[in-house]
């Protein structure tokens, strides 16, 4: 299996964009292009084929491309919907952090921008082996880089040690990837590195509620606050309350972190920048406290986040393990990036000593 050369010398810190493939899928090459403003490049045919005068024959259901729609909340839903019909539809199993897995390493890729999206040819050409591969580097790449927040969405990557995934599961997962790239996924996660990530809508928070059965979310005592709602708090809190750099907020119950989202939002709406300010949540659901550290990331809220996964009935003030928590990861990350480039030096130096005799 090709790994991604994390501590390559030649771009420190950098990762590079995967780039597009030769040749396309058949069912995505001839796709019209999103509405303005999000922009596709021009129609990709195979070689072999020969040049069309008229418009493509309409594909299967699960094979179309689906724009994004204007509501990106009505959007999320909708990509959570299709996760959830294609894992059960492929017999995925009841371990709902494997898709809501696939979702999160597909929204944090690398890419941004309008052209983000044909990044889900790239991802639909891989072969099995090759899927795999990019799932793992993707959550290893932001793990270099937020090893506290990677390593508290563990529960959303832990599928991954499996290096064999047995054949159904397999099926499930690729089945996954298909539905939210072609419904639109992309154009909702890859705002442009200058906005500072995509504050428009809670994909994560939409899947986990989806799939989740009612009897879990009753047995978690979990209310699913609708975003139009976070996003009106959010306004009335910062409105009541002028912000100033250094405050900090604390969500004893806060899933996947919908009303940060909103805040975000809003504070960019003000000129105001999240990374000024601090944010905590803390969530009794593994996997819901998953999805709160992803989202820290893809909402850019900068590098004072402090998320737990505890009850805040029963342990009082969570937040001192999980500050202890933060420095361990910190300081794990350190240790093995420095043995590893060690590592690395020695073997280049071995090979140059090797070419020379």
């Amino acid at each position: 299996m090709n790994q991604l050369d994390l501590f390559s010398e030649d771009q420190p810190g950098k990762t590079p964009a995967p780039t597009s493939p030769a040749s396309f899928r058949p069912a995505l090459a001839d796709l019209l292009p999103p509405p303005a403003p999000v922009t596709i490049g021009n129609q990709a045919r195979r070689p072999h084929q020969a040049q069309r005068s008229a418009p493509p024959a309409s594909r299967p259901a699960n094979r179309r491309y689906l724009p994004l729609q204007r509501n990106p909340h009505r959007a999320a839903h909708d990509i959570a919907e299709a996760v959830e019909a294609a894992w059960h539809g492929a017999h995925g199993g009841s371990r709902i952090e494997i898709p809501a897995g696939v979702v999160a390493a597909l929204a944090l890729w690398p890419l941004r921008g309008p052209d983000a999206p044909l990044a889900a040819h790239w991802w639909l050409d891989l072969n099995d082996e090759g899927f795999l591969a990019a799932l793992r580097e993707c959550w290893a790449r932001w793990w270099i880089q937020r090893p506290d927040l990677i390593d508290r969405a563990t529960p959303l990557h832990r599928w991954l040690e499996d290096e064999r995934p047995e054949r159904t599961r397999m099926k499930a997962v690729r089945a996954v990837a298909r539905a939210a790239l072609t419904h639109g996924m992309l154009h909702l996660t890859s705002a442009a590195p200058d906005f500072g990530g995509s504050c428009d809508a809670d994909v994560l928070g939409a899947v986990v509620t989806v799939m989740r059965s009612h009897g879990a979310r009753e047995a978690l005592a979990e209310i699913h606050t609708p975003p139009e709602l976070s996003e009106l708090m959010a306004r009335m809190l910062i409105t009541d309350q002028p912000l100033t750099p250094g405050m900090k907020f604390d969500d004893p119950a806060s899933g996947t972190g919908g009303l940060y989202r909103a805040a975000a939002q809003h504070m960019r709406e003000l000129g105001l920048n999240p990374h000024d300010f601090g944010w905590a949540m803390t969530d009794i659901d593994p996997v819901a406290a998953a999805g709160a550290a992803v989202n820290a990331i893809l909402w850019d809220l900068g590098p004072h986040v402090l998320v737990v996964c505890a009850n805040t009935l029963t342990e009082g003030n969570p937040y001192v393990r999980a500050s202890r928590e933060w420095r361990e990861s910190h300081e794990r990350r350190d240790r093995m990036v420095e043995e590893a480039t060690f590592l690395a030096r020695v073997r280049r130096m071995d090979a140059i000593l090797t070419g020379a005799a």
